[in-house]
């Protein structure tokens, strides 16, 4: 199943991806991954874990996403309001671009702010998940900045130093922490106030400080 999608499907997307953005750095340097999620039935007598979204809100780092649910659950943030996303028929899938998209594109192509909820009715939910991003440290996220187009994002950061910086968030997000990279991350928040990934790429990526799409 995974080798079909990534070699009919997923290598199709990383060439296209690259034409939009207008940079082959996409084509040279595709990784995949793959992950099986199960949002297993809540366990009732735990209230903070009925209230709590079934997967944080976010945005992915690589090129793109590619997410087949199970059900329906899975929200957007557009123009600062959540919207629910209906179930995709057996066979379709979502379609998420990630930060290294929206750098490259200089801000074009956004990374939409997501999350998993709970669905009245749905008591476990899973999702089949493709993640294609760059796999080597020195791979450049060069802003392509089009004629007439204001620079959003600077020069010279490559993939590892970004990943490397959003690595304890997303880790702190999922609640995979190590004891020591807690201690790193907590002294790191202290330093320079980057709470979340998007703070991240505020403070390394950004030219102006602007509000994400």
């Amino acid at each position: 199943y995974w080798d079909n999608l990534r070699t009919n499907v997923a290598s199709k997307l990383v060439h296209a991806v690259a034409d939009a953005v207008g940079s082959q750095d996409i084509v040279k340097d595709a990784a995949f991954n793959y992950r099986m999620v199960d949002y297993y039935e809540r366990n009732q007598n735990d209230c903070d874990c009925v209230i709590a979204p079934r997967c944080g809100d976010h945005r992915d780092f690589g090129s793109f996403t590619l997410i087949f649910p199970s059900a329906a659950g899975f929200q957007v943030q557009v123009d600062k309001e959540w919207k629910d996303l209906p179930a995709v028929q057996e066979g379709t899938a979502i379609l998420l671009f990630g930060w290294c998209t929206q750098i490259r594109s200089n801000g074009r192509i956004p990374a939409l702010l997501h999350r998993v909820t709970d669905v009245k009715g749905v008591s476990r939910r899973t999702s089949a998940v493709l993640f294609c991003a760059p796999k080597l440290a020195d791979t450049p996220l060069e802003p392509q900045v089009r004629d007439g187009e204001e620079r959003v994002y600077i020069s010279g950061i490559k993939a590892g130093q970004l990943r490397g910086k959003m690595a304890r968030k997303w880790q702190k997000r999922e609640g995979t922490l190590t004891a020591e990279n807690k201690i790193l991350e907590e002294k790191e928040i202290l330093a320079t106030n980057m709470l979340t990934q998007d703070d991240v790429v505020s403070t390394m990526m950004r030219k102006n400080r602007v509000t994400a799409m």
